[in-house]
């Protein structure tokens, strides 16, 4: 089958519809985004630093095992980085080392977007909901796009894209009827594992329930950490932490209808929040939030995302730290429906089931 590429438009947010085998699609991909691609690759923020810190000991030897772990557990998600950098026309140790900058430990200054976050809110009783911000630096602000999968041989998928970078690090929807939502958490010290980028891909290609997304998360550990807010379309959502080797997670619902995870480990330990970023504070906000005697609809979820503290966690760029929310995500898992926001923008409502299946 032929690669084809359609453009298509949620709002104001790109979409993009790939189908065709998985490396010509991926090659696709990267002449596709081939601007947006060497803007990151060439002016990403913090990129100097992340260079600087793999030019010499511990930095060099860490990328070395965690390339060394990824290329050996996880070779179709290496194999599609680098059929995306060879159709960008750029370098694949640059996109590489792009996708493991947070499976290098703890720096100064610090990666691009280790003070950045994210925050997940879910809620599970009579209804589940799962709701993301995509927090990241402003510089990717009007770079990114939603991104539809359909590759020959893999379950269908739908993610939030970031140029340079596996589609797999933000929010999920999957042909199978799974959906998650993934948070940054700095391990201090890298695990043994495989590149956090190249598992979270790797469990886009594997999961179908909420069990088997667990028990992968167990059983592939990352060399970096990742929270995943996960959920199925019968309602059942799980948080589960991998980090540096542990893994860890809670079923929502069975202490409170309320979950929520922002950046810091809440299970494993040596995932500590960034002292430079807000992690603590949006938690804070989630913990406390007032639970609604009723069903919440999708706009309860909206208003705290894309409210600022201190009554929400919408991230807003300052002199000091230009991170802001790029997308808000809303998940109704029981009425079928997404709800996206992307900066300025009114909210697009379409069934879920279409993100992976567009017609």
């Amino acid at each position: 089958m032929a690669v084809r590429v359609v453009e298509r438009r949620l709002g104001a947010l790109p979409w993009l519809v790939v189908h065709g085998p998985a490396a010509d699609a991926f090659a696709r991909l990267g002449a596709h985004l081939r601007a947006e691609i060497r803007a990151v690759v060439e002016g990403l923020p913090g990129l100097a630093a992340l260079r600087h810190h793999v030019a010499s000991e511990p930095g060099r030897h860490r990328l070395a095992a965690v390339c060394r772990a990824t290329r050996s557990r996880h070779p179709g998600p290496w194999a599609e980085l680098a059929a995306l950098a060879a159709g960008a026309g750029v370098a694949l140790d640059d996109l590489a080392l792009l996708n493991f900058r947070g499976d290098l430990g703890a720096f100064q200054p610090g990666p691009a977007g280790a003070a950045a976050g994210c925050s997940d809110l879910a809620w599970r009783r009579q209804r589940s909901f799962i709701a993301h911000n995509e927090d990241e630096p402003d510089f990717f602000a009007g770079r990114c796009a939603l991104l539809t999968l359909v590759l020959d041989g893999q379950q269908p998928v739908a993610t939030f894209a970031k140029p340079g970078f596996l589609p797999s690090t933000t929010f999920t929807v999957t042909g199978s009827g799974l959906v998650w939502a993934i948070d940054h958490v700095q391990a201090g010290s890298p695990g043994p594992g495989a590149g956090r980028h190249f598992t979270a891909r790797g469990l886009q290609l594997t999961a179908s329930s909420v069990d088997q997304a667990i028990g992968y998360l167990r059983d592939q550990p990352s060399a970096g950490g990742f929270a995943y807010t996960i959920g199925d379309r019968a309602g059942r959502i799980a948080v589960a932490e991998s980090s540096a080797g542990q893994h860890a997670w809670r079923e929502v619902g069975a202490d409170g209808p309320v979950g929520w995870h922002t950046n810091h480990g809440r299970y494993v330990a040596g995932a500590a929040a960034s002292p430079q970023g807000t992690s603590l504070d949006r938690g804070k906000v989630l913990a406390s939030l007032d639970i609604p005697p009723d069903e919440p609809e999708p706009g309860w979820f909206l208003r705290v995302l894309t409210t600022p503290p201190p009554d929400g966690v919408r991230a807003e760029p300052s002199d000091s730290d230009r991170t802001t929310t790029l997308c808000t995500f809303v998940a109704d898992l029981t009425g079928d429906q997404a709800t996206i926001v992307t900066q300025g923008t009114d909210p697009v409502t379409v069934p879920l089931s279409t993100l992976t299946t567009p017609h």
